[in-house]
């Protein structure tokens, strides 16, 4: 990148910085995840939950969940 900072918008500056602090935690703490097997009943219900149609709202959610939104 030879862009300076003084070059980017308060936006490109945010996101450059956002993704600076993602790339540096992945490397301090890896991907808790991996090499975890996912059981094939889990992987079903997420292709079942992709097909379907419903959709909760994030306000819905934080109200079944006693959150204050």
């Amino acid at each position: 990148m030879n862009t300076r900072v003084k070059e980017l918008s308060l936006e490109e500056l945010k996101s450059f910085i956002n993704e600076a602090v993602d790339m540096r935690l992945e490397e301090r703490l890896g991907d808790p995840d991996i090499g975890l097997d996912v059981k094939p009943e889990v992987i079903e219900k997420i292709r079942k939950s992709r097909r379907s149609k419903a959709v909760v709202s994030a306000e819905e959610v934080a109200e079944r969940l006693g959150l204050k939104w």
